[in-house]
């Protein structure tokens, strides 16, 4: 087949589905992040002043007067009996901030992501392929076309010279519209020889495959037919 022979262009688009993953995933990252933001600037640095004032009383060895000095701070600043230690609030406000950096370290690179993906291609052409991101493939200049992964995961890998360089070109059918992405290897398929394509069957050759053997179903079942009514 020649370049002519490809007369229409092919456009996969990110799957939204794939793509919302990673925004429900930054936002559930970055509000948890907040929340223990809150919790280590705010929440727990709150408690403590009235956990070391509650501390610093036990000192006192009249009872009453103790119970007395502690009503009056509590009427004075509003606190509650605190209920941890000066130093467990310590140790929690550094945890909040552990969390909080755990947060903040997986819901950036989420949003980052889906912003960065977000309207992003592929698109065949006449003469190769092209993207959103701007890597070009040209038809004649792809030297393998991987399939190991294509049957079970969805993954060709199309390698190619670009001016002396060796580069990767990745099919995720799991990133990108299935059929518009299978449309789109079929026409770069078309343009190779077929020692250049490795690893697993032509989509030619698996469409024959998968008709072969609906054919095969089909006489065994009128078979199983014939004979149940013989």
């Amino acid at each position: 087949m020649n370049l002519a022979d490809l007369e229409m262009t092919i456009q996969a688009e990110f799957q939204t589905n794939y793509l919302y993953r990673y925004l429900i995933m930054a936002l559930v990252c970055l509000g948890g992040a907040a929340w223990f933001g809150y919790d280590g600037f705010i929440g727990y640095p709150a408690k403590l002043p009235a956990a070391e004032a509650y501390e610093e009383l036990t000192k006192i060895e009249d009872p009453v007067k103790r119970e007395t000095d502690w009503t009056r701070l509590v009427e004075q600043n509003g606190w509650e009996t605190p209920s941890k230690t000066s130093e467990k609030i310590r140790a929690e406000i550094q945890g909040q901030f552990v969390y909080m950096v755990v947060g903040l370290l997986a819901g950036i690179p989420a949003v980052l992501y889906f912003f960065s993906c977000r309207g992003s291609w592929i698109e065949s052409t006449e003469a190769g392929l092209t993207t959103s991101w701007g890597q070009d493939v040209d038809f004649e200049k792809v030297t393998e076309l991987d399939k190991r992964k294509w049957a079970k995961k969805g993954i060709a890998k199309a390698h190619y010279d670009d001016n002396g360089q060796k580069k990767v070109f990745v099919f995720d059918d799991f990133k990108y519209q299935r059929d518009e992405l299978g449309e789109i290897l079929r026409s770069l398929e078309s343009m190779l020889d077929r020692e250049l394509i490795t690893g697993g069957l032509t989509e030619e050759e698996t469409d024959r495959e998968k008709k072969h053997e609906s054919e095969m179903y089909d006489e065994e079942s009128e078979a199983g037919e014939a004979e149940s009514l013989s």
